[in-house]
């Protein structure tokens, strides 16, 4: 499948990409498709996060991680927003107002 990735092929286009981010002085909006592990996503494969975005949380310590793909009505337990150290993560399926 074309775009849907393995931990390993994420981590690689993140490290692809921080070249530019270095260039660019940081990060401050980090837009994902899926979330970063055990920061909204869920349990099963198929929403299971991404630890790469934690180590890159860590590093670039973007003010906002936006994501989509867990849908607010898998469960009530499905968080619209939660931080990951002072990185404010925020599920935005459906369509979230930002306030920056």
């Amino acid at each position: 499948r074309e775009h849907q990735y393995t931990e390993r092929q994420m981590e690689r286009r993140l490290k692809k990409a921080a070249a530019q981010i270095r260039r660019a002085g940081g990060v401050d909006i980090l837009l994902t498709h899926a979330p970063a592990r055990g920061c909204g996503d869920a349990d099963d494969y198929a929403h299971r996060g991404f630890e790469c975005f934690l180590d890159f949380m860590d590093r670039y310590k973007p003010a906002c991680l936006v994501h989509g793909h867990v849908h607010m009505n898998y469960g009530s337990s499905i968080v619209r927003e939660t931080s990951y150290g002072s990185t404010r993560v925020i599920n935005a399926y459906e369509r979230h107002v930002l306030e920056l």
